[in-house]
Protein backbone atom coordinates (compact mmCIF):
# COMPACT_ATOMS: atom_id res chain seq x y z
CA UNK A 1 0.00 0.00 0.00
CA UNK A 2 1.42 3.22 -1.20
CA UNK A 3 1.75 6.09 1.70
CA UNK A 4 1.22 9.55 1.00
CA UNK A 5 2.13 12.57 3.39
CA UNK A 6 0.18 16.19 2.49
CA UNK A 7 0.97 19.29 3.68
CA UNK A 8 -2.38 21.56 3.59
CA UNK A 9 -3.13 24.42 5.51
CA UNK A 10 -6.88 24.29 3.77
CA UNK A 11 -8.78 21.77 6.11
CA UNK A 12 -11.63 21.57 4.20
CA UNK A 13 -9.47 20.74 0.59
CA UNK A 14 -7.07 18.03 3.00
CA UNK A 15 -9.75 16.24 4.40
CA UNK A 16 -11.18 15.82 1.11
CA UNK A 17 -8.23 14.91 -0.70
CA UNK A 18 -7.53 13.03 1.89
CA UNK A 19 -11.22 11.09 1.87
CA UNK A 20 -10.48 10.94 -2.11
CA UNK A 21 -6.94 8.79 -1.84
CA UNK A 22 -8.48 6.81 1.21
CA UNK A 23 -11.14 5.41 -0.94
CA UNK A 24 -8.43 4.96 -3.74
CA UNK A 25 -6.51 2.50 -1.62
CA UNK A 26 -4.21 4.76 -0.44
CA UNK A 27 -3.25 5.37 3.13
CA UNK A 28 -2.49 9.29 3.89
CA UNK A 29 -1.14 11.48 6.47
CA UNK A 30 -2.44 15.40 6.84
CA UNK A 31 -0.39 18.15 8.58
CA UNK A 32 -2.17 22.03 8.52
CA UNK A 33 1.13 23.48 9.32
CA UNK A 34 4.58 22.95 8.98
CA UNK A 35 4.86 22.50 12.83
CA UNK A 36 2.50 19.83 12.48
CA UNK A 37 4.60 17.99 10.30
CA UNK A 38 7.74 18.81 12.49
CA UNK A 39 5.93 18.14 15.69
CA UNK A 40 4.47 14.59 14.28
CA UNK A 41 6.03 11.00 14.86
CA UNK A 42 6.17 9.49 12.10
CA UNK A 43 4.73 5.46 11.63
CA UNK A 44 5.06 5.10 7.60
CA UNK A 45 7.53 6.09 4.97
CA UNK A 46 5.97 8.00 2.31
CA UNK A 47 5.58 7.08 -1.14
CA UNK A 48 5.03 10.67 -2.52
CA UNK A 49 4.53 13.98 -0.95
CA UNK A 50 2.07 16.92 -1.45
CA UNK A 51 3.14 20.10 -0.25
CA UNK A 52 1.17 23.18 0.01
CA UNK A 53 3.44 26.27 -0.54
CA UNK A 54 1.85 29.33 1.07
CA UNK A 55 1.42 27.54 5.15
CA UNK A 56 0.47 29.92 7.88
CA UNK A 57 3.84 29.16 9.49
CA UNK A 58 6.19 29.13 6.54
CA UNK A 59 6.11 28.04 2.85
CA UNK A 60 6.78 24.58 0.83
CA UNK A 61 9.90 26.31 -0.87
CA UNK A 62 11.49 26.38 2.72
CA UNK A 63 10.90 22.93 3.61
CA UNK A 64 11.38 21.38 0.83
CA UNK A 65 14.71 20.53 1.29
CA UNK A 66 14.01 19.47 5.00
CA UNK A 67 11.92 17.03 3.23
CA UNK A 68 13.87 15.78 0.31
CA UNK A 69 16.81 15.49 2.88
CA UNK A 70 14.46 13.20 4.97
CA UNK A 71 12.93 10.93 2.63
CA UNK A 72 13.94 9.64 -0.65
CA UNK A 73 10.52 9.91 -2.44
CA UNK A 74 8.80 12.60 -5.04
CA UNK A 75 7.61 16.06 -3.48
CA UNK A 76 5.02 17.94 -5.61
CA UNK A 77 3.85 21.37 -4.79
CA UNK A 78 -0.08 21.91 -5.07
CA UNK A 79 -0.40 25.57 -4.29
CA UNK A 80 -2.66 28.60 -5.78
CA UNK A 81 0.55 30.67 -6.73
CA UNK A 82 0.17 30.16 -10.29
CA UNK A 83 2.29 32.73 -12.09
CA UNK A 84 5.31 31.00 -13.92
CA UNK A 85 8.25 32.38 -11.89
CA UNK A 86 7.11 30.06 -8.66
CA UNK A 87 6.15 27.61 -10.82
CA UNK A 88 10.24 27.70 -12.20
CA UNK A 89 11.13 27.82 -8.26
CA UNK A 90 8.91 25.30 -6.84
CA UNK A 91 10.92 22.95 -9.94
CA UNK A 92 14.11 24.23 -9.22
CA UNK A 93 14.23 23.68 -5.51
CA UNK A 94 13.53 19.53 -6.46
CA UNK A 95 9.72 19.53 -6.56
CA UNK A 96 9.19 16.28 -8.86
CA UNK A 97 5.72 18.42 -10.26
CA UNK A 98 4.23 21.95 -9.41
CA UNK A 99 0.16 21.74 -10.05
CA UNK A 100 -1.91 24.91 -9.80
CA UNK A 101 -5.14 24.64 -7.65
CA UNK A 102 -7.76 24.28 -7.90
CA UNK A 103 -7.36 20.32 -9.62
CA UNK A 104 -9.82 17.98 -10.31
CA UNK A 105 -9.29 14.98 -7.70
CA UNK A 106 -9.41 13.04 -10.38
CA UNK A 107 -6.57 14.62 -12.31
CA UNK A 108 -4.14 14.79 -9.03
CA UNK A 109 -5.29 10.67 -8.40
CA UNK A 110 -4.30 10.34 -11.95
CA UNK A 111 -0.31 12.21 -11.68
CA UNK A 112 -0.35 10.81 -7.99
CA UNK A 113 -0.25 7.33 -10.02
CA UNK A 114 2.04 8.01 -12.94
CA UNK A 115 4.61 9.90 -10.23
CA UNK A 116 4.64 7.17 -7.82
CA UNK A 117 4.78 3.95 -10.77
CA UNK A 118 7.65 6.14 -12.78
CA UNK A 119 10.03 6.33 -9.40
CA UNK A 120 9.39 2.93 -7.85
CA UNK A 121 10.75 1.36 -11.56
CA UNK A 122 13.71 3.76 -10.63
CA UNK A 123 14.27 2.54 -7.04
CA UNK A 124 13.95 -1.38 -7.68
CA UNK A 125 17.48 -3.09 -6.65
CA UNK A 126 19.36 -6.14 -7.26
CA UNK A 127 22.84 -7.10 -5.97
CA UNK A 128 25.81 -8.20 -8.43
CA UNK A 129 25.35 -11.38 -7.04
CA UNK A 130 21.01 -11.28 -7.58
CA UNK A 131 20.50 -12.81 -4.61
CA UNK A 132 18.66 -9.79 -3.39
CA UNK A 133 15.83 -8.09 -5.16
CA UNK A 134 13.49 -5.41 -3.68
CA UNK A 135 10.57 -4.49 -4.96
CA UNK A 136 9.90 -0.98 -3.79
CA UNK A 137 5.95 -2.08 -5.61
CA UNK A 138 5.06 -4.78 -3.76
CA UNK A 139 7.15 -3.10 -0.58
CA UNK A 140 8.67 -6.86 0.02
CA UNK A 141 12.08 -7.71 -0.38
CA UNK A 142 13.51 -10.98 -2.07
CA UNK A 143 16.36 -13.29 -1.02
CA UNK A 144 17.31 -15.79 -3.46
CA UNK A 145 13.81 -15.43 -5.39
CA UNK A 146 12.00 -16.03 -1.67
CA UNK A 147 9.74 -13.59 -0.58
CA UNK A 148 10.75 -12.18 3.00
CA UNK A 149 7.33 -10.50 4.46
CA UNK A 150 8.44 -7.61 5.58
CA UNK A 151 6.69 -4.99 7.55
CA UNK A 152 6.88 -1.51 6.61
CA UNK A 153 9.67 -0.58 8.35
CA UNK A 154 11.44 -3.89 8.27
CA UNK A 155 11.69 -3.18 4.25
CA UNK A 156 12.69 0.43 5.13
CA UNK A 157 15.66 -0.73 7.28
CA UNK A 158 16.69 -3.43 4.39
CA UNK A 159 16.22 -1.39 1.41
CA UNK A 160 18.40 1.63 3.15
CA UNK A 161 21.02 -0.45 4.27
CA UNK A 162 21.19 -1.85 0.52
CA UNK A 163 20.77 1.45 -1.14
CA UNK A 164 24.22 2.22 1.44
CA UNK A 165 26.19 -0.90 0.50
CA UNK A 166 28.83 -1.42 0.93
CA UNK A 167 29.28 1.35 3.46
CA UNK A 168 27.91 1.30 7.06
CA UNK A 169 24.78 3.56 8.16
CA UNK A 170 24.92 5.44 10.76
CA UNK A 171 22.34 4.88 14.02
CA UNK A 172 21.23 8.64 13.89
CA UNK A 173 20.72 7.89 9.83
CA UNK A 174 18.90 5.10 9.96
CA UNK A 175 16.34 6.40 12.88
CA UNK A 176 15.51 9.74 11.55
CA UNK A 177 14.99 7.84 7.79
CA UNK A 178 12.67 4.49 9.50
CA UNK A 179 11.16 6.53 12.67
CA UNK A 180 11.04 9.63 11.30
CA UNK A 181 12.35 11.80 14.09
CA UNK A 182 16.03 13.17 14.68
CA UNK A 183 17.63 10.84 17.41
CA UNK A 184 18.07 11.69 20.77
CA UNK A 185 20.93 9.53 21.97
CA UNK A 186 18.52 7.47 24.47
CA UNK A 187 15.87 5.80 22.26
CA UNK A 188 16.42 2.39 21.58
CA UNK A 189 13.83 1.77 18.26
CA UNK A 190 15.48 0.91 15.77
CA UNK A 191 18.11 -1.32 17.98
CA UNK A 192 15.06 -2.92 18.89
CA UNK A 193 13.69 -3.28 15.62
CA UNK A 194 16.78 -4.42 14.03
CA UNK A 195 17.34 -7.06 16.47
CA UNK A 196 13.39 -8.53 15.28
CA UNK A 197 14.39 -8.33 11.74
CA UNK A 198 17.78 -10.02 12.30
CA UNK A 199 16.17 -12.59 13.96
CA UNK A 200 12.98 -12.77 11.11
CA UNK A 201 15.88 -12.98 8.81
CA UNK A 202 17.31 -16.23 10.23
CA UNK A 203 14.11 -17.65 10.61
CA UNK A 204 12.96 -17.13 6.84
CA UNK A 205 16.07 -18.30 5.06
CA UNK A 206 17.83 -20.58 7.60
CA UNK A 207 17.71 -23.05 4.97
CA UNK A 208 20.01 -21.75 2.41
CA UNK A 209 23.88 -21.65 2.69
CA UNK A 210 24.02 -17.81 2.06
CA UNK A 211 23.15 -15.43 4.40
CA UNK A 212 21.32 -11.99 4.91
CA UNK A 213 22.21 -10.31 7.86
CA UNK A 214 22.67 -7.09 9.61
CA UNK A 215 26.03 -5.73 11.15
CA UNK A 216 26.86 -3.71 13.82
CA UNK A 217 30.10 -1.55 12.52
CA UNK A 218 31.47 -0.43 15.78
CA UNK A 219 31.58 2.84 15.95
CA UNK A 220 29.48 3.74 12.69
CA UNK A 221 26.34 2.09 12.93
CA UNK A 222 24.96 -0.78 10.59
CA UNK A 223 25.58 -2.61 7.30
CA UNK A 224 23.86 -5.21 5.39
CA UNK A 225 25.67 -8.51 4.65
CA UNK A 226 25.79 -11.12 2.34
CA UNK A 227 27.78 -13.97 2.88
CA UNK A 228 28.03 -16.79 0.55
Amino acid sequence: MQHIFLIEDDVKLASLIQKFLLKHGYTIDVFNTAKAYRNSDITFMPSLIICDVMLPDGNGFELISQLKEKYSCPVIFLTALDSVQSQIKGLDLGAYDYLVKPIKPELLLAKIKTIIAHTIGQDSFSNEYDLLRIDSKKRDIFFKGKALNLNDSEFEIIAYLAKNSPQPVSREVLFKHVIGREYDGLDRAIDLKISRLRKKLKETISEHKESLDIKSVRGKGYSLDISH
